[in-house]
């Protein structure tokens, strides 16, 4: 039993780590708290019903377009409502975000309808048995390929000349300007980054259970991952992410399915007091 729970809960955790390193790339950039990202989530889910239910695309296809959309959203977020706040207190830039995440569920629930819709795409939805253990293929599947985009980003990120551009940018913003590099360039590549890896989220939690705005509430656990492994850590985004998945499973099996988000956010409570910068993050001195 044991092991079958931890095996889901790091397969869960994968995800949520996934969604977590995009709101990492978002804040480590833009010193921007994303509280729209659990909607990006949502985005993502009816990103892939409409390429796969409405447009009946084929399924290369429906990526394209899922990570496309996703991405133009960020750009776009970024060009209308993040850059002209520039400047600005951090309270007016996470009020706007969390309008921005009550528009877009408005606008799905006006377009698509209240009612979730179910999503089914080409993705295995077998079962995998390893002894006495049952790991379901879809899961597997999701932790394989938020793996995969995870290593893939660590590597643009840091073997690439625009990865090198952003992380100049993110550790600091005026020696970037100086340096003559577009920061509002590299702020939008964040916005689209974190908003694709999101959606990538969304498509397989839309999957494992249905595509509905409720999605949203799974896809903000990414902050309690964000914020446990530390804030400015793009691994301890990920980390942050597996523990989440793996307590949250722990939690609903051995004590009760409605104490997880007491369990995960009593942590996210002793993390703040003990360890305010995270598991991975750096400490800040300040000198008065």
């Amino acid at each position: 039993m044991f092991e079958q729970v931890f095996f889901s809960g790091l397969a869960l955790g994968s995800i949520y780590g996934l969604v977590a390193l995009g709101f990492a790339v978002i804040f480590k950039a833009t010193d921007v708290f994303n509280f729209a990202q659990g909607m990006f989530v949502v985005c993502g889910a009816y990103l892939a019903v409409t390429a796969m239910s409405l447009l009946q695309l084929p399924f290369p296809l429906a990526i394209v377009f899922i990570v496309g959309a996703a991405a133009l959203l960020g750009v776009l977020i970024h060009m209308v409502l993040i850059q002209p706040l520039s400047g600005r207190p951090m309270l007016s830039v996470i009020m706007l975000t969390i309008a921005l995440s009550i528009a877009l569920r408005s606008f799905i629930e006006i377009v698509f309808g209240p009612q979730g819709r179910s999503l089914t795409t080409p993705l295995p939805t077998g079962v995998l048995m390893l002894g006495s253990i049952r790991i379901s293929y879809l899961h597997l599947t999701a932790a394989l390929v938020s793996w995969v985009c995870m290593a893939g980003f660590g590597l643009f990120f840091r073997f690439t000349s625009v990865g090198l551009l952003m992380r100049a940018s993110a550790d600091n913003h005026e020696a970037a300007v100086v340096s003559g590099i577009n920061v509002n360039t590299m702020n939008r590549l964040a916005w689209a980054i974190g908003s694709t890896l999101a959606a990538v989220g969304g498509l397989f939690l839309g999957q494992l259970q249905i595509a509905s705005t409720e999605l949203e509430g799974i896809g903000l656990l990414a902050l309690p991952a964000v914020v446990i492994g530390g804030m400015q850590s793009i691994p301890g985004a990920i980390v942050g992410g597996l523990l989440v998945g793996i307590i949250e499973q722990m939690a609903s099996t051995y004590i009760s399915p409605k104490s997880s988000d007491i369990v995960i956010y009593v942590l996210l409570l002793l993390i703040l007091m003990v360890r305010p910068w995270g598991l991975f993050g750096q400490r800040e001195l300040g000198r008065v």
